[in-house]
This record gives C-alpha cells, sequence and structure tokens, in this order.
C-alpha cells in the first residue's frame, strides 16, 4: 500500500503487488539552466587515472566486465605528494587585517526571534549582523573554540554562547561519554522544565537503545524514522544536551566496512531520504544534528590518510547524493569530516567538497568539524590546512592533540595568523557558520539578554589540581632524599 509519503515509497501489502499502487512518474524536459548553476567540476584528481593515466579500469554501464582486476601498486607523483605532505596551506603575512574584539552590543540572542507560538526564527546568514557579532569574538576566543571542539563545543563569553555539549550517536547518545540523563546537570539547573537529578530512577537511563541505521532504512518508512529524530530531540532536552554526532549517512560500498551500522543502505537515494527524515525529526526539538562523514569514508581499519579514488561522476551519483538531501536543505544543522583524504587532500581539508560542492553548489550554511583530530591523525587533520580550507573546526579535547605536530598548537602561532588577513577571514566565516547553527539550538533555551557567564571550577577539577600538587610536591622531596642517601654512601 502507499504509505501516504511524499517521497511517494511504496511497500506491499498481503495481497501483493497491485497495480494501483504504483507510482507513475514522467521525466521532465532536459533542465541545464537550472541544475547547472554554481556547478563545476571539483573532484578532478580523485580519478587515479587523470594523476596516472592508465592506472585502473572503470565498471561502466556499457560495459560490465570491466573493473575487476585488482590495482598494482604505483608510486606517488610530485603532484601527489603535495597533498600527502600535509602542509597546503603556509600563513603569511597579507591584507589589511579583520576586527575583533569589538564592541558591537550584539549577543548571539539577537539573532533570534521568539514567535507568538513559541518557535523560533534565526535571522538569515546574509543579514549583516552576524559579521558584527562575530567581529565581536576576540583572537584569543576564536583560537580556543576552533582548536578545542572534542567532546563539547567552547563557549564564547562574548556573545553569550555557553559551552554546548555534543556526543556520539548515531543508535542514540553513546553511554560510555553520557551515562544517562543526570550527567551534564547541576543543582542550579533544577528549575528547567525538563532537569533529572540523581536521585530520579531515570537519571541513568541510556539513551543508547535506537537499532541501528541499516534495520532503520529497512523500514522505508520516513514518517517513522522522522519520529525516531524527534525521539532523539526529546532525549537530548532531558538529558541538557544539543548536539548529537549522526546521522550517519556514507554509503554501503563494501559488506566488510566496520561503520556500516552506522550508515544506511547501499543505496544513495534511500539513504538521502532517510537522514533527510530523521534530521527533520531531531531539529524540530533543538537538537543540532551532525551528519558524518563526510566523504567517502569507506572502512575502518586504517582508515587515517587513507586515499580514496573515484571518477567524478562515480562520487556525485553515489555518495554525495547521500549528503546531499540534508545539505542542500540544511536540514542537518553541522557536519562531521572524515578521516581519509579525498584523493589526496584530507577530506576536512579539500576546497572541492567543503567549499564548491557544499557552499556554492548545495548552499550549505551549517557548521564543520573534523573527526577525532589525535595521536597520528593530528598532523595530517591540522588546524592550519583545515582552516585554511574551509574545514571548520577540529575535534580535539585539548589544544594538547596538536602540541607535538609539526605545527605545534594554535596558540604558538598567534602573531602569524594576527598577520595573515585570509586566515582570519577563514575563521571567522567558519565561526559564523557555528554560531548559526547554534542558534537553532535547544542551547537558546532559557537564555536572556541579563544572562552572565560565569566561569565555574568544579569540585573534581580543584581535586585533581591538588592531587597534582600534592603528587609534584612528593617528586621534590623524593628526588631530595634520593640525592641526600647518595651523598652519604658517597661519604
Amino acid at each position: 500500500m502507499k504509505t501516504g509519503s511524499e517521497d511517494k515509497l511504496v511497500k506491499l501489502n498481503d495481497e501483493g503487488v497491485n497495480a494501483a499502487n504504483a507510482y507513475l512518474w514522467t521525466l521532465a524536459d532536459t533542465d541545464i539552466e537550472t541544475y547547472s548553476v554554481n556547478v563545476q567540476n571539483a573532484l578532478q584528481e580523485m580519478d587515479i587515472n587523470k594523476v596516472i593515466p592508465g592506472t585502473a579500469e572503470y565498471t561502466t554501464r556499457a560495459d560490465w566486465s570491466k573493473g575487476w582486476k585488482s590495482v598494482d601498486p604505483i608510486t606517488p607523483t610530485e603532484e601527489m605528494n603535495v597533498g600527502l605532505g600535509n602542509d597546503n596551506y603556509k600563513l603569511n603575512a597579507n591584507g589589511e587585517g579583520v576586527t575583533w574584539g569589538a564592541d558591537n552590543g550584539l549577543t548571539l540572542l539577537d539573532m533570534v526571534t521568539v514567535e507568538g507560538d513559541g518557535s523560533i526564527t534565526v535571522a538569515d546568514l546574509d543579514d549583516p549582523r552576524w559579521q558584527s557579532l562575530v567581529e565581536q569574538v576576540s583572537l584569543d576566543e576564536a583560537i580556543q573554540f576552533i582548536e578545542c571542539a572534542g567532546d563539547d563545543i567552547e563557549n564564547i563569553d562574548s556573545v553569550l554562547l555557553p559551552r554546548t555539549f555534543m556526543n556520539d550517536g548515531p543508535i542514540g547518545f553513546a553511554y560510555d561519554q553520557l551515562a544517562g540523563y543526570k550527567t551534564r546537570w547541576n543543582k542550579s539547573d533544577s528549575a528547567a522544565p525538563t532537569y533529572v537529578s540523581g536521585s530520579e530512577a531515570e537519571s541513568t537511563y541510556s539513551m543508547a537503545t535506537n537499532p541501528t541505521e541499516p534495520v532503520v532504512a529497512a523500514t522505508f518508512n520516513t514518517e517513522l524514522i522522522r519520529r525516531e529524530g524527534e525521539l532523539y530531540g526529546e532525549d537530548a532536552l532531558w538529558a541538557k544536551e544539543s548536539i548529537c554526532i549522526c546521522p550517519g549517512v556514507n554509503l554501503h560500498r563494501t559488506p566488510y566496512c566496520a561503520r556500516n551500522h552506522e550508515y544506511y543502505s547501499e543505496d544513495s537515494v534511500l539513504t538521502n531520504l532517510c537522514a533527510m527524515a530523521f534530521c527533520e525529526g531531531a531539529s524540530s526539538k533543538g537538537l543540532v544534528t551532525q551528519a558524518k562523514h563526510y566523504a567517502f569514508n569507506h572502512q575502518e581499519l586504517n582508515r587515517s590518510g587513507l586515499s580514496t579514488f573515484a571518477t567524478e561522476q562515480a562520487c556525485r551519483e553515489n555518495e554525495l547524493r547521500c549528503f546531499q538531501g540534508v545539505m542542500s536543505t540544511n536540514t542537518t544543522d553541522t557536519v562531521m569530516t572524515a578521516f581519509n583524504r579525498v584523493g589526496t587532500v584530507f577530506a576536512g581539508a579539500h576546497e572541492g567538497i567543503l567549499k564548491q560542492i557544499a557552499r556554492n553548489e548545495w548552499g550549505f550554511e551549517g557548521g564543520f568539524v573534523t573527526d577525532m583530530a589525535a595521536a597520528q591523525a593530528a598532523e595530517y587533520m591540522n588546524w592550519c590546512d583545515t582552516v585554511a580550507y574551509g574545514g571548520g573546526l577540529m575535534l580535539a579535547s585539548t589544544n594538547g592533540n596538536f602540541a607535538n605536530t609539526s605545527f605545534g598548537i594554535m596558540e604558538n602561532s598567534r602573531d602569524a595568523i594576527a598577520s595573515d588577513t585570509y586566515y582570519q577571514e577563514q575563521m571567522q566565516e567558519g565561526i559564523k557558520y557555528w554560531l548559526y547553527a547554534l542558534a537553532h539550538s535547544n542551547i537558546i533555551n532559557g537564555l536572556s539578554q541579563t544572562t552572565e557567564i560565569v566561569p565555574v571550577t568544579p569540585w573534581w577539577q580543584m581535586a585533581l589540581y591538588v592531587a597534582d600538587g600534592i603528587l609534584a610536591a612528593l617528586t621534590a622531596l623524593f628526588v631530595f632524599l634520593g640525592l641526600k642517601s647518595k651523598k652519604k654512601v658517597k661519604e
């Protein structure tokens, strides 16, 4: 029977196939002008045959007998080594600078209007006040905001943005990160309508109990999937959580991908529709979704820095179509980029997918953030290239993730950043997209123009400081006693 959904999905009933249930679709006249606006090639270097001719044999619609031969090991060309070098942007003195720390008298709340029915309207992204708001942010706040977007999004006091909690999905908020509704609440929040104290039976309720995405997609029921998104949004309100890193929107390219349980299907259109339905439901409750992993992530093992190659046509008809729905309609507010490379360039620093396709062609207005930039990944997922080419924020718990890289932490390059106008413009652009996304979230609940953000040191952090001090004192004492004992032995 027909599901009644706008996308015309059809399922069989007990009577079997019925011609009355068929949906007739007539191909309209070819419209080149509408669908080619701002479109241009952006992934030519992903085609290995354009870089090293004759390397691979592709399967085509005309000839399915080709494309089954394994590819021999290749030696990267000089052109390929540019991307593999992980150092594509060099900070340099240019331009007249940008404005930081301005006193424009704005807060994030000024960009939000509460309607009579309680719904909110956010100022359009082209409203000049967004730029004025971003110019209130100090350079130091901007560096902190960009470099430390790990388990949460850093507060920006100058624009009244509180710390924003963000955790993993996509089968619900990961329990190892968010152990129940009580985790984020403090007693000072007790007046909130969705406050949950530690003494309540629901306080340790696990939200990671939803079906995996392939099971969800197998329902072919977008109404049900939208309701699932609403459920996530309800959980977020009770858990004081604002961002869930989901849904997974990559394609099932192989059954051996260990992340397939986070991705809907092997069909790009089905994935597109499922993701849109979920994000619509979640956002209706003020939960910011974060579609991942953009793009071409097809394996879990050894995915860090992996180069992926395909023709641009294949990319656009398959993998990218999965993301196109939620990004072109701005149904998802944010997007997480992938660990792998697009060709030889890190996905989170690839202008083709970040600027040309996402921004220029699809009109995506949300924020980008990398996947976890830690350990060996922090070198190629570096903050310098990521920000310069439109990648937004760094998923790092602390800036220490970059301390042992060749780039070091952003703070150590502050003077070089301050003299690079282009780079600062990219920083402000990325921050603006994120502020715009968060203005649509439940983080606005409870804020007012009289709200003040006051830094508080929790008891556990103070205990750690005390413990560090005691350990340092004991270490010094033992060193002193050791040296004294050694001196007596010599005597």
